[in-house]
């Protein structure tokens, strides 16, 4: 991509701001900037007055997707990464949601945000719709082939063992018991973070080397190890 070493330098003190509230180290967050960047490097122009910033289009090609969206993906953006709604997130938004995807995160925090994640109505529980689609959804993203009658008695079966109360709706509760009884279903929400990060920094290394050499380098542009499902 043709890209500078300066391109991807970082302010001590952007690096600070980009740090507060998160265990990242110095050099993990210089990595993840240039993940960043790299995300950003496909002449797509952004709004003017935000910076540097990502919209859900890059984001998603970012985690493999180069041509159908992810609804799954897409959900995981709005909940965790533009948590204001804006369509584009800027490195600290970016730095935030990544840590949240990481095992630094708590398993309640984690449980609270998967629960969003899956609740597409918006309703005050989970519906049959709602996890109808989202199973639909990452089995079609994985290229698994499943009926949908198949899918539709996971669906029932789910609801049969956890909608306690028979309202119809997976409440707050009712999913975190579901998670309790299997804690896969929070593996989607778990990225490889020291994996990105290493593969960040090695394409980092590879673009200054290049630079120096006066030849173009390639970023990865893949937010690798994210566990989607």
């Amino acid at each position: 991509m043709g890209n500078k070493a300066g391109k991807f330098a970082l302010k001590p003190k952007d690096v600070t701001a980009a740090q507060a509230g998160t265990r990242f180290t110095k050099e993990e967050i210089e990595a993840l900037y240039f993940h960043f960047v790299s995300l950003r490097d496909d002449g797509a122009a952004a709004p003017k007055g935000l910076g540097e910033v990502v919209n859900l289009t890059q984001f998603q090609r970012g985690l493999g997707f180069t041509g159908a969206s992810s609804l799954f993906v897409e959900r995981v953006f709005q909940v965790m990464f533009d948590v204001e709604g804006s369509g584009w997130i800027d490195f600290k938004k970016f730095v935030d949601g990544i840590h949240r995807l990481s095992s630094y995160e708590s398993q309640e925090n984690k449980i609270r945000m998967s629960y969003a994640v899956h609740n597409l109505s918006g309703a005050a529980g989970i519906c049959r719709e709602d996890l109808m689609r989202m199973l639909s959804a990452c089995l079609h993203e994985n290229d698994v082939a499943v009926p949908s009658k198949d899918v539709e008695a996971l669906v029932e079966r789910t609801f049969a063992s956890f909608d306690a109360d028979g309202d119809g709706f997976i409440s707050p509760e009712e999913y975190r018991l579901m998670v309790e009884a299997d804690k896969s279903v929070l593996a989607p929400l778990t990225m490889n973070v020291p994996e990105l990060i290493a593969a960040a920094k090695a394409d980092a290394v590879a673009a200054a080397a290049a630079a120096a050499a006066g030849s173009p380098a390639a970023a990865s542009g893949r937010l690798s190890g994210s566990g989607r499902g």
